[in-house]
């Protein structure tokens, strides 16, 4: 079960709330929330939307409680330690609480900053909208979504028409690709379920920009007492490990925010094939990824790998990175993004010693600890593995979804379909982009 974690106060970003509380509230806090649509923190209350911005979407955080919000404003925290200069925007579902907005002391936005979408229209928030709202910004440089997802698309709310921004969904989409500066290396990041199965691949395309998604479930992870990052869940940390008042390991020592303002979650990849509500029952969907997978499919090898490295400087991990640091400080970073933490310490450490020693040599190695040789085998384009889903009416069924090898025809059933990867070279292709991100952004 989960841990019983710290409270929440919002801190340093530009904030907008979409809809009310999910919870039954006081009908004249209720009439507040209406129209206290978009806050920020700078006592101004007001969007520039010619200014470099970093845009987080908490999409669908149906039963997650302020975890997905958490998750966001940790990142926001690391994109304000890195660079104070940007504006920094946080659009919300109606599925996190107003009474936390209220309590941060944040400053409602009166002007209408979006052109013809107003912000009366934002209130629920619809795929159309929320892209025509995104246009309005002329230098995105990331662009990173938290919550519900599906292999099809990031879930913005959990009813209703037109809440998916996934392929082709909404009809609008492709207007963004004009509003990344292309100059600030430019990235987005899907931290949700199965956000590696098309969607990513598909909007790298669309928006010529490297975009990063999971191929199997994600889950939240907390920072603990020995200094690692753990699933927040009973079971999955050292005994006698517990969660931190401060996080002095992402973002160091002078800074050091407190969890209870939102800097201690993060999301990331589960270490087994995904087994949720799209899965078949019988098989789940038998291959994953125990990361975040980047995807670029476009010409531009350097914008890849200059925006993947600029993604993980913004990583909360178990030390602040940038631009000027040494690779064997990214290295430390990139274990701890490939590798997740166990109630097994040793565990931990031997992935990493595996993940460098593969990267040295080009032995095949995946960090995923179940089903291991079923790991993915991916370039930057696709996956060499076609998920296969029952389709009525043109809509894949849930609980009918698997992964299978390219050459599975239809007559055959998921099982059969199932050959171990014996070649597992993604995990060291996506390591050495990283690196190689790094080094040219560094500039040697």
């Amino acid at each position: 079960m989960p841990r019983s974690l710290f409270g929440f106060v919002l801190f340093g970003f530009v904030l907008l709330a979409f809809g009310c509380s999910a919870d039954v509230v006081e009908e004249e806090e209720a009439a507040e929330t209406e129209d206290e649509i978009v806050a920020t923190f700078d006592r101004i209350g007001r969007i520039d939307l010619n200014k470099t911005s970093r845009i987080l979407l908490v999409g669908d955080s149906s039963k997650l409680g302020e975890l997905p919000l958490w998750s966001a404003t940790t990142r926001a925290r690391r994109y304000a330690q890195l660079y104070p200069s940007d504006q920094i925007v946080l659009f919300v579902t109606k599925d996190a609480s107003s009474a936390g907005i209220t309590q941060a002391g944040a400053t409602a936005v009166r002007d209408e900053p979006f052109g013809v979408v107003a912000l009366a229209d934002l209130k629920r928030l619809s795929a159309a909208k929320l892209v025509a709202a995104l246009d309005r910004f002329s230098r995105i440089a990331s662009l990173d979504f938290f919550g519900h997802s599906s292999p099809f698309g990031a879930l913005l709310e959990a009813e209703g028409e037109d809440r998916t921004l996934g392929a082709s969904a909404p009809a609008n989409i492709a207007a963004l690709a004009d509003n990344f500066a292309r100059d600030a290396n430019p990235y987005v990041t899907l931290n949700g379920c199965n956000g590696g199965a098309s969607t990513a691949a598909y909007l790298s395309k669309l928006w010529r920009v490297p975009v990063s998604g999971a191929l199997t479930g994600t889950n939240f992870q907390v920072l603990m007492s020995d200094g690692r990052w753990y699933f927040n869940d009973e079971g999955f940390s050292p005994p006698g490990t517990t969660t931190v008042a401060k996080n002095e390991r992402s973002f160091g020592p002078a800074s050091s925010p407190s969890c209870r303002a939102g800097a201690c979650v993060r999301m990331k990849p589960q270490d087994a094939p995904y087994r949720g509500v799209w899965a078949n029952p019988d098989t789940g969907f038998q291959y994953g990824l125990g990361y975040f997978k980047f995807f670029c499919d476009f010409p531009d090898v350097n914008a890849c790998r200059r925006g993947m490295a600029a993604s993980l400087y913004a990583f909360a991990s178990i030390k602040p990175i940038d631009r000027r640091s040494s690779d064997a400080d990214v290295k430390e970073v990139l274990a701890d993004f490939f590798c997740s933490g166990s109630k097994d310490p040793a565990w931990f450490d031997g992935c990493r010693a595996q993940l460098f020693a593969a990267a040295a040599s080009g032995a095949a190695f995946s960090p995923m600890r179940s089903a291991n040789d079923w790991s993915h085998e991916c370039d930057f384009k696709g996956c060499q593995q076609k998920l296969r889903c029952k389709v009525v009416d043109g809509a894949p069924q849930k609980k009918t979804c698997a992964w299978v090898s390219p050459a599975c025809a239809d007559s055959q059933s998921a099982a059969s379909c199932r050959p171990k990867n014996t070649t597992k070279q993604t995990t060291n292709a996506e390591l050495a982009r990283y690196l190689e991100g790094h080094r040219l952004l560094r500039g040697n």
